[in-house]
């Protein structure tokens, strides 16, 4: 199962892109570019849709159910959820679901991150009709039983074949390292179960808490490739659960740290500080700040060498090493920092540098060169994300749910040209003003303290 830990920028403009639910024609000169939509039924679902003309319409139902909304009672249910496909429905059996969508030439994945779980499907525009029903099945007629929960639960090639894989990534394992510091709860909650929960998770707990995030307001059927009337009038024959006050925390950033010594020849950090939200206004300078400090290689395989980051790193050793800056944004919080891997006797320096180069960067300020050509960067990385139409579904799910006021990819282009330089200066300096979280995994024994890291 995908788990959505990668966030492109161009899911993060939430409230912003594509056309409102009232427009008729594109906001900008450019006529090719595809309208979207977004309208709230009355049910209390929202539809979205951006008519791509492609022969191939790609749906989904999104729910605003992600790990931050888990408790310590429920700890990884999301994560259950992610594997909700596998079980019955009111009308569907689980075979019965695996039958329909081949038949259909279809798929249903399912992908999850702290905020938002995906049911998602890739079909020809002819059978949407039908891949939504089960789609609608999946979401709002769930029959948990119990011999079948059970069986999911102890399945070697499900939720343990996730934990599984998890152990043999610790790049990942340091970024939910870093959330966990950084928030410990809400937002620090995991994308995955502990394995301590995997016996002690029951039906009705996983079905009281899809009825209650799968509920009127926090639903969403959207599609890329799809007519918007098509899409409603489907949606109008869905019966989201009642909303029933879902609780919500709000995220508190709050610094720390957390290290996972699980031995091996290399040491993966991640390092951040508290960063802007999505709705902030401060959102794309500090994308434009990474893209100064550097978002990884410029060239596919090279030493990476000539970013800021990576020329601080290549001074400070011979051996290899990859360090890049890493953003995270949420609906109220976010992270700047960076991530680093390298040997694990030669991690010290790495760090050492890349710190110092950022605590530079945040203090002194950036001058407009670099602002200009991290801004060139940035838009190039926009661009790239909206070629990949399961990115644009992605997004377009978080931003039906939380945005009735949605621009166009052009204007978002121009929002960064007017970017200034005194705007990611500030942003720096705010960012600089907090205390940093660090994420270790791999062979931590010459990983520095964070006490001592930005000394």
């Amino acid at each position: 199962m995908a788990t959505g830990l990668a966030r492109p920028l161009a899911r993060s403009l939430k409230g912003r892109m594509f056309g409102t639910a009232a427009a008729a024609k594109p906001k900008n000169a450019d006529e090719r570019e595809p309208l979207g939509f977004v309208k709230k039924l009355e049910n209390g679902l929202v539809v979205g849709t951006i008519e791509s003309k492609s022969p191939i319409a790609r749906i989904a139902v999104v729910a605003n159910a992600g790990s931050r909304f888990e408790t310590g009672q429920n700890l990884g249910v999301s994560h259950v959820l992610r594997h909700l496909p596998k079980l019955r429905t009111e009308n569907l059996s689980s075979l019965g679901i695996i039958r329909r969508s081949l038949q259909l030439g279809s798929d249903i994945t399912s992908q999850g991150n702290r905020e938002y779980i995906y049911y998602k499907s890739a079909v020809t525009r002819n059978v949407v009709a039908p891949i939504v029903e089960i789609l609608q099945e999946l979401t709002t007629k769930s029959k948990i039983v119990d011999w079948e929960f059970e069986d999911l639960i102890n399945d070697p090639n499900g939720l343990k074949l996730d934990l599984a894989l998890l152990k043999t990534q610790p790049q990942i394992r340091a970024v939910e390292a870093l959330h966990a510091a950084a928030f410990r709860n809400t937002l620090g909650n995991s994308l995955y179960s502990p394995e301590f929960q995997l016996g002690k998770f029951t039906s009705e707990q996983v079905a009281q808490y899809l009825k209650t995030y799968f509920s009127a307001g926090r639903l969403a059927l959207i599609g890329v490739g799809v007519d918007q009337q098509v899409l409603e009038d489907l949606g109008r024959t869905f019966e989201p659960y009642k909303a029933a006050g879902a609780p919500s925390q709000q995220a508190v950033y709050a610094g720390g740290e957390i290290r996972e010594n699980s031995g091996g020849d290399l040491a993966y950090v991640a390092v951040a500080f508290s960063g802007p939200s999505q709705v902030s206004s401060d959102l794309l300078p500090a994308e434009v700040l990474k893209h100064v400090l550097g978002a990884g290689p410029y060239i596919k395989y090279s030493l990476g060498t000539t970013s800021a980051l990576g020329k601080a790193a290549a001074k400070a050793t011979d051996g290899p090493f990859a360090v890049s800056g890493f953003t995270a944004n949420y609906f109220d919080a976010g992270l700047f920092g960076f991530t680093a891997v390298a040997p694990s006797q030669s991690i010290d320096k790495v760090l050492r540098a890349a710190a110092k180069e950022v605590k530079s960067l945040l203090t002194s300020g950036v001058s407009d060169a670099q602002v200009n050509a991290a801004k060139n960067r940035l838009k190039a990385e926009i661009c790239m994300n909206f070629e990949n139409p399961e990115n644009i579904l992605s997004w377009l799910g978080e931003q039906s749910l939380h945005s009735n006021s949605i621009i166009t990819p052009h204007e978002v282009y121009k929002m960064v040209d007017n970017i200034s330089t005194a705007d990611v200066n500030k942003v720096a300096k705010a960012i600089a003003g907090s205390k940093p979280s660090i994420g270790v995994t791999g062979n931590t024994s010459n990983v520095p303290y964070l006490d001592k890291l930005f000394s």
